[in-house]
């Protein structure tokens, strides 16, 4: 993959549209993308992340704002890169989520995230998709890698390989894992842990199954009390189970037979005391039959004379029965007239009180239409119903109109509430109308001034911005003033410093010099050679010096003090120039004015600002309020107008409904008579008919309730003659009710029966048999008797009893048992091997997992991993002899560290002493170089790994200010070295002396308004 072009907009402190021709950069297949902390060098590779993937790399993209502060509100951030693939060239357009400014109105609206993928075919871009999704994997696709390989393999970032390099296990195994997918390797550990669960689980189950069998087995002897012990035998051995379970059924087996000879004797014990105890109360029972039988003989002499009162009473029964007949119609003629007379009295009464009534009905004298006795004659009720009746059908024919006036009525009452309501609306519509009109000629008023106060904002916010600018430079100026004088007098001091350290270094060199001779004197010895001439005479050494000797070490001691206070004097003259030039370019912007000058400038800017911000708003609100004020008015009047003409309506329903009212009024008044209404007169006249039918009806029903009740009076009458009874009320006394005559026929019938009954029990053979042992002078038994022999046989019978269940629970239980043995000899067969299978699953997940046999105590993804780290070691190394001069190779250590788990260690090997030592006794140039080459050689390996795709862009991020020349030297060559086959590579740096060596350079140039990107050519230094 090769860059060929960059365009960014609006994106992270890039404010305007910035393009990077990746093509002019790469020309010569080394560039450096340099620029002061925090220009945007990492934005610019942001850029491109997010272009192939939609996202940022590391903690930048947890704080989802990569819109930039510095563009406009309106400016959508943008980011098209063009890259090729092979022979194939694309270009993606990505755009992030934002809030751009509501285009109606105020707030923001969200724009979401867009994507846009074009190939080019030939001259022109072919659109490939619009779809974020679909752009996504369509890339990963054409890249072959996914966003964390990417930013490993392309965007090499020294820091975090440093911390790589001397990290543990842990942190490398979280980096090897994002970087090579061990996901299948770490699915078959999961998979051979989940099959030693699972067959662990299954042989837990099968031989909990037979614990719980065996148990159950030894519950059921501990019934008998019979416990494994009893028949020695261990019950915490498994493999002697079943042998315990058959001792434990044959000696149930024995307590079985011995209780079921037992049962035998007492059943038949039982049987003799049950016949005795049979017998005893058989003869008992027949003396009690005797003496209950002459009891009820006695109590049935007793009750003879009452009998015969009963006799005499069911003969006279008997003599009455046949004239009941005419008894029941005589009462019942009595009844009907009684009746007949009540319901006629109480008809008299309700006519005497219907007034109404009186209308229609033509008597004589007496109480109301009543002749001398009270009543009415049948002629004169019938003329009265016919009357009402013709009353009646006239009234009812006129109640149509009552209705149509009552109908008249309502609908003048709900127009004459319709009117008022219309007259109201009208009133208020006119006030509307009136507020309205001067609420818009007061608020035309006020207008005028408000525009004229809201003239100029936009050129008040450009005066206040730059208030505030030439405020915020006062006081940069004066925190810069104050920084130049402390780096003046840390300069003044670092000089005095440095010359009085280099004075005593140069007197102690000159004393050393001095002293040298008298140093080399003292060391010549006769007979041997001299270090400076070689002869072994020394006829005239120099003699010794008296007072302080300087030794070279306190030489050297001086000349590190010296040589430490002239870079101290260096960075305070680096600190100094810094400051200088920074105090001169806020001057030139202004910063010497007085600060309290410039803060009144800004606060009376401000103000101004917002008076005429505030006149803007009121402005348009009395615009606002004015037009809304003009549409009220309009829609007020047209509302009036409305209420005009329906009330107008209104008055002409009312006036038609009047004259309606006025003659339906007369025709019905001349039949209401003295009723509130035709309907009540219609209900009066209707009560007062039903009261003159109901009494003629009644005065008909007595009439012939009187006929019949004489005819069956005489009926009696005949039937009496040949009876003993004389008169009726003799023959009713007699005759009983029907549930009394009943009763007694039962009651005489009983009597005859018992004593037939009585008659046959004395002639019984158990009754005769009784009566020849009271004559033998045979006792009956007592209640002793009886409990006495009843308590013997209940004894004996319940003994039998519970022998008998004691034998048959014995015999289950040995059927149990015995049961049970079988089923623990099938539970073993099918536990066997199971239990094989289980040993081996947990072996290998054991082993799998870095346990058991697994001497490196290394799980099967580590392995795998380690094996990574290790061609990634062994391609660092490559690179790492480069840079270090044949001395430092990376190798990878599985040794283990006490209990902890080995396979992703890491050591250095130093070619000069031989010795494997830890990554972190590494120098800090020496570290940047091992982690440089680490990334390239992970790089590489992640390159083979994603399936040998070609890496045509590389950039190298930041940590170049760690090296010494020499060391520089070598990195550059190894990196040099990295542009065989047309590869690019970009450094990311602001070390001065890349500057000055590589020619290509993308500069980043950060200001107030934004970063900007600028393309720099010069010739390079070697």
């Amino acid at each position: 993959m090769r860059l060929h072009h960059l365009e960014i907009q609006a994106f992270g402190p890039f404010a305007d549209r910035q393009s990077v021709d990746f093509d002019a950069l790469s020309a010569q297949g080394l560039f450096l993308l340099n620029g002061p902390t925090g220009a945007g060098k990492s934005s610019v590779l942001d850029a491109v992340c997010f272009a192939l993937y939609g996202s940022v790399p590391g903690a930048r993209q947890a704080a989802k704002r990569l819109r930039s502060d510095h563009a406009a509100e309106s400016l959508a951030p943008e980011v098209s890169l063009e890259f090729s693939v092979s022979d194939r060239r694309f270009r993606v357009e990505r755009s992030p989520a934002w809030d751009r400014p509501s285009r109606r109105g105020s707030g923001t609206t969200t724009e979401q995230a867009r994507t846009l993928l074009s190939e080019r075919i030939g001259s022109d871009w072919v659109q490939k998709s619009a779809r974020n999704d679909e752009a996504g994997l369509e890339l990963q696709s054409l890249l072959g890698m996914d966003k964390e390989q990417f930013t490993k393999v392309v965007m090499l970032p020294q820091g975090e390989f440093a911390a790589f390099l001397r990290a543990d296990a842990k942190p490398r195994r979280e980096l090897l894992q994002r970087l090579f997918s061990t996901a299948r390797f770490e699915d078959l550990e999961r998979l051979f842990a989940e099959e030693h669960q699972r067959t662990a689980r299954r042989l837990a189950e099968q031989e909990g199954r037979q614990r719980h069998l065996f148990q159950r087995a030894v519950d059921e002897a501990g019934r008998h009390d019979l416990a494994p012990a009893d028949v020695g035998a261990d019950p915490d051995a498994p493999d002697a189970w079943a042998a315990t379970l058959q001792s434990l059924s044959l000696a149930l087996s024995e307590r079985r037979a011995a209780a079921a000879r037992e049962s035998t004797e007492l059943a038949e014990q039982s049987a003799l005391a049950d016949g005795a105890l049979a017998t005893l109360r058989h003869r008992r029972h027949r003396f009690d039959a005797l003496a209950q039988l002459r009891a009820q003989r006695e109590e049935h002499r007793g009750r003879a004379e009452e009998i015969a009162e009963l006799v005499d009473l069911a003969r006279r029964h008997d003599q009455a029965r046949g004239l009941a007949a005419h008894l029941r119609l005589d009462d019942e003629a009595a009844s009907l007239v009684e009746q007949a007379s009540a319901r006629h009295t109480e008809a008299l009464d309700r006519l005497r009180h219907n007034d109404t009534a009186g209308e229609y009905l033509d008597v004589g004298p007496g109480i109301p239409g009543g002749e001398g006795d009270g009543s009415v004659s049948r002629d004169a009720l019938t003329s009265a119903c016919t009357a009402s009746s013709s009353v009646l059908a006239v009234l009812r024919a006129a109640l149509p109109d009552e209705q149509r006036l009552l109908d008249v009525r309502e609908g003048l009452e709900a127009l004459g509430s319709t009117i008022r309501r219309l007259d109201d609306g009208l009133d208020d519509a006119r006030e509307g109308i009136a507020r309205l009109q001067r609420q818009r000629t007061d608020d035309a008023g006020s207008l005028a001034p408000l525009r004229e106060a809201a003239d100029g904002l936009a050129h008040l916010r450009t005066g206040l911005a730059a208030a505030v600018a030439a405020e915020e430079t006062v006081q940069q100026y004066g925190a810069a003033t104050k920084r130049q004088a402390a780096a003046e007098a840390g300069y003044v001091l670092a000089s005095e410093q440095f010359l009085t350290l280099k004075e005593e270094w140069l007197a102690k060199l000159q004393l050393r010099l001095e002293q040298a001779a008298q140093e080399l004197a003292e060391q010549l010895e006769d007979g041997h050679a001299c270090p400076v001439c070689g002869s072994t005479e020394h006829p005239a050494p120099v003699p010794s010096p008296e007072g302080e000797r300087i030794s070279l070490d306190e030489e050297q001691a001086a000349r590190r003090l010296q040589a430490e206070a002239e870079a101290a004097l260096q960075t305070a003259r680096e600190v100094r120039d810094h400051e200088r030039l920074a105090v001169a370019q806020l001057a030139a912007r202004g910063g010497e004015a007085v600060p309290e000058d410039a803060a009144a400038a800004t606060r009376a800017a401000r103000s101004t600002l917002q008076r005429a911000e505030a006149a803007e708003v009121e402005c348009a609100a009395v615009e606002e309020r004015m037009r809304r004020a003009l549409a009220e008015e309009a829609r007020v009047g047209e509302l009036r107008d409305a209420l005009r003409e329906e009330r107008a309506a209104a008055e002409s329903r009312r006036s038609s409904l009047t004259d309606q009212d006025t003659e339906l009024s007369q025709r019905i008044a001349g039949l209401q008579a003295d009723a509130p209404s035709l309907a009540a007169r219609i209900d009066a006249v209707q009560r007062a008919h039903d009261d003159l039918d109901r009494v003629r009806e009644t005065l008909d029903a007595l009439a012939r309730a009187t006929g019949t009740q004489q005819e069956n009076a005489l009926r009696l009458r005949d039937a009496l003659q040949g009876t003993p009874f004389d008169a009726a009320e003799e023959a009713r006394t007699a005759l009983l009710p029907e549930e009394r005559s009943a009763s007694l026929a039962a009651t005489l019938k009983e009597y005859e029966q018992r004593g037939h009954r009585l008659d046959a029990a004395e002639d019984d053979d158990a009754v005769r048999d009784t009566l020849r042992e009271e004559q033998e002078g045979i006792l009956a038994p007592t209640d002793d008797d009886e409990r006495l022999a009843g308590a013997t046989a209940d004894d004996l019978r319940a003994r039998a009893h519970r022998a008998g269940i004691g034998a048959e629970v014995l015999g289950h239980s040995v059927v149990q048992l015995e049961s049970y043995t079988g089923q623990l000899a099938d539970l073993e067969k099918d536990i066997a091997p199971l239990r094989e299978e289980a040993h081996l699953a947990a072996a290998v997940a054991d082993t799998a997992r870095g346990g058991g046999e697994n001497l490196y105590k290394m799980s099967l993804a580590t392995y795998v991993l380690a094996s990574r780290l290790e061609q990634v070691a062994a391609a660092a190394t490559e690179r790492l002899l480069q840079m270090s001069d044949g001395r430092y190779q990376l190798v990878h250590s599985d040794a283990t560290a006490g209990n902890r788990r080995s396979g992703l260690g890491l050591n250095v090997i130093d070619g000069w002493t031989g010795n494997r030592r830890d990554t972190s006794t590494l120098s800090g140039g020496e570290s940047f170089m091992a982690s440089l080459a680490l990334a390239l050689g992970l790089a590489d390996v992640v390159q083979q790994e994603a399936g040998g795709l070609d890496i045509e862009t590389l950039f190298v991020d930041e940590g170049f200010g760690s090296l010494d020349d020499q060391a520089l030297e070598q990195v550059m060559d190894a990196l040099e070295g990295l542009r065989s086959g047309g590869r690019v590579v970009g450094l990311v740096s602001h070390v001065p002396e890349l500057k000055q060596r590589v020619s290509a350079q993308l500069q980043v140039v950060k200001g107030r308004q934004g970063s900007v990107l600028r393309y720099v050519e010069q010739p390079a230094s070697v």
